[in-house]
């Protein structure tokens, strides 16, 4: 199935609106850019392998908390 197919039914396949692809490619697109611009000044690989890991749990993080309030889900119960 692709996201121009139109003939399905509404309710089965992407449940995305057009903003949600949109937030989701700035998300990833400023992920990227930070990653190139601030690792280009890091010294070492390994440096740069942290980073990028951050940068990963970062936006797996946002990503999370935007698709089911995961994140926010977690720190109340570790809060209780």
């Amino acid at each position: 199935m692709t996201f121009f197919d139109r003939e399905k039914p509404l309710g089965e396949g992407w449940h995305w609106s057009g903003s949600d692809f949109l937030v989701m490619g700035a998300l990833l697109f400023s992920a990227g850019l930070a990653y190139q611009l601030i690792a280009r000044k890091l010294s070492t690989s390994t440096a740069r392998a942290a980073f990028a890991f951050g940068i990963v749990l970062l936006v797996v993080g946002i990503w999370v908390e935007l698709a089911v309030g995961g994140v926010s889900q977690i720190a109340a119960w570790l809060a209780r």
